[in-house]
């Protein structure tokens, strides 16, 4: 006669089983989700991929996580090379490409009135600075006075005269203009009798 009343489960208060988890355990979980929120930034990605490759246990645990940053990190990379070059291709354009054409145009510039003019335009030379002790000598320095002094003496006069061409030593010019005289291949044709070969 007694019946029996069917169990509805657990009474308020109390709980279900020995699984649910602690205030801790909740935490770290919320931390785990609001680093999967701050991992799509790339400074949030370094330290998630720091972290995980200390802790191969946590690693297993969030592989999405590891797998989010590191992608993250490879997009960065990808940009900043990107963007490298960018930056070259409009360096390029607005300023290396005005200089060569400024360069081109002052080359044309200077070299049209060497090619049509009458006179040679000279190469522009920098300047050189005077120094102060230079090695070419006025013709009144001292240096000059001890040249004119030493061609004096006979000997070094004959080796200065050697190099110098004499002033009695004039070319001689050909007795007639009109008249050569014949090559060897002539004597000899001639002494065979005058046949021209």
């Amino acid at each position: 006669m007694h019946q029996q009343l069917p169990s509805i489960g657990p009474i308020h208060g109390q709980l279900a089983g020995p699984d649910q988890p602690s205030r801790h355990e909740l935490a770290e979980e919320m931390a785990w989700v609001h680093l999967y929120r701050a991992v799509r930034h790339p400074p949030g990605a370094a330290e998630v991929v720091k972290y995980l490759n200390s802790n191969p246990e946590a690693r297993t645990r969030h592989e999405a996580l590891y797998l989010i940053a590191c992608e993250t990190l490879h997009a960065k990379v990808l940009a900043d090379e990107r963007s490298e070059r960018t930056v070259a291709a409009f360096r390029a354009i607005f300023v290396t490409a005005p200089i060569r054409t400024v360069e081109l145009a002052m080359s044309v510039f200077i070299a049209i009135p060497r090619i049509f003019g009458r006179k040679p335009v000279p190469e522009p030379t920098p300047e050189q600075p005077k120094v102060r002790g230079s090695r070419v000598k006025e013709p009144g320095s001292p240096a000059k006075a001890r040249v004119d002094a030493l061609a004096k003496h006979p000997e070094v006069a004959q080796v200065i005269t050697g190099f110098a061409p004499s002033p009695s030593a004039a070319p001689t010019a050909p007795s007639a203009p009109g008249a050569r005289e014949p090559s060897p291949d002539a004597q000899v044709s001639a002494s065979r009798g005058g046949q021209a070969a």
